[in-house]
């Protein structure tokens, strides 16, 4: 909210946001996302909901010893490291316009990056209510949705690293795009400013795992 708040926004980040409402934001066009998808996904790069996924060391050959280690992969780190992006530090929505999705990464895809097959055999899941509905995953691991045979499929790159990484991504990755699409058509329609509130004691709210926020931010419509 305060990115895009008029006193307290990212200049980068108000430019862009004018610019994907003033266009088709709902259409793909020849992207496998919206330009409104491609804002909020670059709005979670930038601001990474929790520092990091967190996976438990186990031995891969015997004799297996007893471990107690983990391994944090960092999702901010990650997501702005110039091994991964050209300018990372800028906002740049345009940067996901060709950016490798889960439906992609197949045996042929890994082949191309060198490998000799894919790290995770491909597995679908139906779901149980009768809907022509199944989870597959990529060959990197990652989880995404097939309804009625169209994939519905979200980015598989090291370089968008929000929602975690493989099978241990964030099952609510496309539920929490759209809520936020939700909530910038609404911003945008009804002329919505954020402004930060002059509070001695805000409250602080917890938003996901070791992430609290201060409720100190309010709105107003502009005139």
């Amino acid at each position: 909210m305060l990115k895009l708040g008029s006193a307290t926004g990212d200049p980068e980040a108000q430019a862009w946001f004018k610019k994907t409402m003033q266009m088709d934001y709902d259409t793909a066009d020849r992207s496998s996302f919206t330009p409104l998808e491609r804002f909020v996904m670059e709005l979670f790069r930038t601001i990474s909901p929790n520092s990091g996924s967190i996976s438990a060391l186990q031995e891969t050959t015997p004799p297996a010893f007893e471990r107690s280690g983990y391994i944090i992969s960092p999702h901010t780190a990650t997501s702005f490291d110039a091994v991964h992006w050209k300018n990372p530090t800028e906002f740049d929505p345009s940067r996901y316009g060709n950016a490798p999705t889960s439906a992609q990464i197949d045996e042929a895809w890994v082949q191309r990056l060198g490998m000799a097959r894919c790290p995770f055999e491909k597995t679908s899941y139906d779901v149980k209510d009768g809907r022509k509905v199944a989870i597959q995953n990529s060959g990197f691991g990652t989880v995404f949705g097939v309804a009625d045979g169209k994939s519905l499929p979200v980015c598989d790159y090291a370089g968008f690293a929000p929602f975690g990484f493989g099978y241990r991504r964030c099952p609510g990755e496309q539920l929490t795009i759209n809520v936020f699409e939700d909530l910038l058509r609404t911003i945008w329609k009804s002329s919505i400013d954020f402004v930060k509130l002059d509070i001695s004691n805000p409250e602080v709210l917890p938003v996901g795992p070791m992430t609290v926020v201060r409720d100190e931010v309010g709105f107003l419509r502009r005139t």
